[in-house]
């Protein structure tokens, strides 16, 4: 055989196999994509939802770019009822990486639009995370790749063979696109982008979150992105995610400050928050130490409304000044103080700022030094308290001026609104001799820890929240402080 005719020969071989070879990856390519998506009904799918909302509105609207830290703490409704602007809630998984959430953020962008950067971290590798994480968000929703930028094709492909595999399993053993009925599918979500499966528990974690890291990889990329937003009319701003707050707290509120001084001066855009204005009580968090539950979420938003609209009226970053960095240190040292007459000086010195509602169980007006009853006079209370035994007593002093105050042998009941109607409360007390028990409410929710003395919850006029509560059995020997920290311990 000729050198022409082995080469002519090869070349059919080859081009048959190449042909062949085509035609097997059409085909498993079909039936791949035939057998996709698996994981349509679960938390990540939600990202089809979500871009649907983005895409469909026409006129300037609110996005919430972040990890999962947003959807686990937002009420989007509240912000769109107070801000009269449609809102979306882009929030989804920390496996995806910074990055891959805010690509996701540059769908339908129109003038007027208000982007809303709520990081926990500010330090990444501007790559995604978990590859897996992100094929579960994207599968075969081709409109979806267009997230993706070049450099994450090879952590795509990379990992594709692990989920194809799962896919594969999956789709063999029909438990595919299943809805598993928990906060973490699809079907939990509301049409904002939340989380809108109720949570009420709460759980404590041993340590926080930490303050986060800022790094040049991350800046950069934000600052360009800011560009991009500010190109197309729309505007870029950083608020602040929630901050696990426990009683032994490592980090101190200073070092939040100086992070956010440090961002501020960093960043081309905007940063709205004060970070310490997020410091909540562990109390508010649900299953992890970024996510809230209901009653968080609600605190969170209510905190971020207050940013945007100073943020409207000022246009800059959020105030450091001297005078409201002082209100935050004293707001956020309450809930440390373990001596009463320290507490009611630190009360005296923010009254003007708060709403205090007491409410007495037990004995707890048979021990009252004078020092202490003069201290409640400061407060403004006018009852005589001293050698009383077992009575029932219940005040509620807010931004200086007493409300209410009773003191009688028999049960009292109490209630009213404070904060300008935004909140309601009632109130009970019994003394040792009418039924010993103590009840403050607060929108419905129970905040007295109930125990022996003086029951305390402070309300902050400024901030909207509850900033401490807290029992002192001033008939025990040491008088000290008792928190729900203790209680559930």
């Amino acid at each position: 055989m000729s050198r022409h005719s082995l080469s002519t020969s090869n070349f059919k071989k080859n081009l048959i196999f190449i042909i062949k070879l085509m035609v097997v990856l059409i085909l498993l390519a079909a039936y791949v994509n035939h057998i996709l998506p698996q994981y349509a009904q679960g938390y990540n799918a939600s990202l089809l939802d979500k871009v649907d909302r983005l895409e469909s509105i026409e006129g300037p609207k609110i996005v919430l770019v972040g990890n999962s830290n947003l959807p686990f703490g937002i009420n989007s409704r509240m912000i769109e009822e107070s801000m009269k602007m449609p809102v979306v809630d882009m929030g989804l998984h920390g496996g995806l990486g910074n990055a891959f959430q805010e690509e996701m953020a540059k769908y339908n962008v129109v003038p007027g639009d208000i982007y809303v950067l709520c990081h926990t971290d500010y330090n990444d590798n501007d790559q995604i995370v978990d590859g897996m994480t992100a094929w579960m968000a994207i599968e075969n929703h081709y409109h979806l790749w267009k997230i993706l930028r070049m450099k994450d094709i090879e952590t795509m492909v990379r990992n594709f063979p692990v989920y194809l595999k799962k896919s594969l399993g999956l789709y063999a053993s029909l438990a595919g696109n299943q809805d598993s009925g928990d906060v973490y599918s699809r079907s939990a979500f509301n049409e904002y982008g939340d989380i809108s499966y109720i949570r009420e528990e709460n759980q404590e974690f041993d340590v926080g979150y930490g303050v986060p890291w800022i790094g040049d990889t991350s800046v950069n990329r934000i600052n360009e992105l800011n560009e991009y937003l500010n190109v197309r009319g729309a505007t870029l701003l950083v608020a602040a995610y929630p901050i696990y707050y426990y009683t032994e707290m490592s980090v101190e509120p200073a070092e939040y400050v100086s992070f956010q001084k440090q961002l501020a001066d960093r960043l081309d855009c905007p940063v709205i928050s004060n970070y310490v204005d997020y410091m909540f009580n562990c109390k508010y968090f649900y299953n992890s130490y970024l996510h809230l539950n209901s009653e968080g979420a609600d605190l969170r938003t209510a905190q971020l409304i207050a940013d945007l609209k100073r943020w409207q009226k000022l246009g800059t970053d959020a105030d450091l000044s001297n005078d409201e960095y002082a209100d935050i240190l004293a707001d956020d040292t309450l809930t440390r103080i373990e001596d009463i007459s320290d507490y009611l000086d630190a009360l005296l010195a923010a009254k003007d700022r708060y709403t205090i509602l007491i409410s007495v169980k037990d004995d707890a007006l048979s021990n009252i030094s004078q020092d202490i009853a003069a201290q409640l006079h400061l407060l403004g209370l006018g009852a005589e308290l001293s050698s009383l035994q077992g009575e029932s007593y219940l005040a509620v002093i807010e931004q200086g001026q007493v409300k209410a105050e009773e003191l009688k042998k028999e049960m009292l009941e109490a209630s009213g609104t404070l904060d300008e109607g935004r909140k309601s409360y009632q109130m009970v007390s019994g003394g040792r001799n009418a039924g010993n028990c103590s009840s403050i409410m607060i929108n419905g929710q129970e905040y007295s820890l109930n125990e022996s003395g003086f029951n305390i919850v402070v309300y902050s006029n400024e901030t909207h929240r509850i900033l401490d509560e807290v029992a002192f059995d001033i008939a025990a020997e040491d008088q000290k402080a008792v928190r729900w920290s203790e209680i559930l311990n």
